[in-house]
């Protein structure tokens, strides 16, 4: 009798536990689930650690006091409203009734010490933002910043300054940061995976997902094979070459022009000093064949901002091929003959440019070697180590340059770099003292508006002066199955996951 009671008792607690399992199972299954695969992680979760704050804003769980629109538009997002009531000191009003991911009420206190901590562990964002303190005066922030600085809205947007509970154990921060966004970190494997859930207590309505998935695939073929496979629901980024695997019914490409630009820099201290031998190059590039090489989706540049993005310009300034004027200008610069390889001569000497190439990828600069061939200009690739070579030796005509432009929705930092005298990034040394004083005026000048108007008068002398080939603009792409629903491609590609993203089916 004992043995048959302890069968029963075996059997009962086999099915009990094959109940709980099952129970669990079902549990893991119900509710919304999406698995993504991204091109990079940071090295933790810290928003304020170098750059991996770009991660935690990718994956939707962190937020900042002002975010960026994928109209390009500065947008309200943990602050409702801001202004600048002096040159030196704005006023951000900290929108109310916000919790954090552990359900404490974020205050413009918690606030202040968040980008108190962003500005000790961070040097980079101190850099850029100008902080020279924070006040709380009632439900507002006020910060002043050691110098007139209009481009500071700008700053705020960068997510190193992703708001977090510093009340919070910061002890394990690197993993689990307590963050405001729609999806909270519940699990961090470096440089592979990071688990979300769906927060609970998030302002802005709820988020269409119960659970999220982030894997770290670095490969563009790992990518494409793990949605292929079923691995993963959507990834960010495919490549030209497996492009084709995705465009059918199972699948949807939503792809937008990014805010990167491809270009080739101009040795102001050589040849192309001449005005007339850089637009003479600049209109023997064809830039539609070369949008056609780069391929999956990008646009021809031929100005320093990607079409649609930053500030307008004169159409008619705008590079683009026409041989005849290219022939024109280099007679005007004294090339009138040619030799017997078909390269135009000055003094029987042909025009020969030398292009640094250091990236993976080359196929552009080989296209435009033989473009200018076709307009009698010789051209010899080199290769280097890296772009940093430009700056110290100063042997090339030309160098290969990508730059993104309007990385927090201002034109003013990538033009300072690249355009204003006195820059170290400016490794043409271009130099035209307008210019400089535009730039000069976007210091100072707090409304966003104003401030695309200069760079507008800035890029129109730059198109003028010729001091950079500007080639072709990438575009970012996500590639999904077709029942994810509520992507946004973002021209700015740090911003991936939002509370609208979800799945049917599930």
């Amino acid at each position: 009798m004992k043995r048959i009671y302890a069968m029963l008792a075996v059997m009962l607690l086999s099915v009990g536990l094959l109940a709980g399992c099952g129970g669990q199972e079902k549990a893991a299954d119900s509710g919304k689930h999406l698995s993504a695969a991204l091109y990079w992680f940071g090295e933790s979760v810290d928003p304020a650690h170098e750059w991996d704050g770009w991660t935690v804003t990718r994956i939707g769980a962190g937020e900042t006091l002002v975010t960026v629109s994928d109209k390009m538009e500065f947008t309200p997002q943990l602050a409702d409203k801001w202004e600048a009531t002096s040159p030196t000191t704005w006023r951000f009003h900290i929108r109310e009734n916000v919790k954090f991911q552990d359900g404490t009420p974020m205050t413009p206190e918690l606030v202040k010490a968040s980008l108190e901590r962003t500005l000790k562990e961070s040097a980079r964002s101190q850099k850029s933002s100008k902080i020279k303190g924070l006040k709380v005066e009632g439900q507002d922030l006020v910060i002043e910043t050691t110098e007139p600085h209009g481009a500071l809205l700008a700053s705020l947007t960068e997510p190193a300054f992703v708001i977090l509970n510093t009340k919070a154990d910061l002890s394990n921060v690197a993993s689990a940061p307590v963050l405001t966004g729609p999806y909270q970190i519940v699990g961090f494997k470096k440089g592979e995976e990071i688990q979300l859930k769906r927060n609970e207590y998030y302002w802005d309505g709820t988020p269409g997902l119960d659970t999220l998935t982030v894997k770290n695939l670095e490969d563009d073929n790992k990518r494409a094979m793990a949605l292929q496979s079923g691995d993963v629901n959507l990834i960010q980024r495919c490549n030209s070459a497996n492009r084709s695997l995705f465009e059918n019914a199972s699948y949807k490409i939503d792809e937008i022009v990014g805010v990167r630009v491809y270009m080739l820099r101009m040795n102001f201290d050589g040849v192309l000093k001449d005005a007339n031998l850089r637009r003479a190059v600049s209109y023997a590039v064809n830039y539609d064949d070369l949008a056609k090489i780069e391929g999956n989706g990008a646009v021809v540049a031929g100005a320093p901002f990607p079409p649609n993005i930053g500030p307008k310009y004169q159409e008619s300034l705008r590079e683009h091929m026409d041989l005849a004027k290219a022939e024109e200008l280099l007679k005007a610069a004294g090339y009138t003959e040619k030799n017997a390889e078909g390269y135009v001569t000055k003094d029987g000497k042909p025009l020969e440019l030398t292009i640094n190439v250091w990236g993976s990828k080359t196929e552009l600069y080989e296209a435009v070697q033989n473009q200018l061939k076709k307009a009698g200009i010789k051209v010899n690739l080199r290769r280097v180590q890296n772009s940093e070579e430009a700056k110290t030796k100063r042997d090339f005509d030309l160098t290969e340059s990508n730059w993104v432009t309007m990385g927090t929705n201002d034109p003013y930092w990538y033009m300072d770099q690249t355009l204003r005298s006195t820059s170290l990034e400016n490794v043409g040394h271009y130099a035209n003292p307008e210019v400089d004083k535009l730039l000069d005026a976007m210091v100072t000048a707090a409304d966003a508006n104003r401030r695309m108007e200069l760079a507008g008068k800035i890029q129109d002398l730059v198109l003028q002066d010729v001091p950079n080939l500007y080639l072709v603009c990438p575009t970012n792409q996500v590639v999904a199955q077709s029942n994810v629903k509520g992507v946004v491609v973002h021209p700015i590609d740090y911003y991936l996951i939002t509370k609208d993203l979800t799945v049917d089916g599930k």
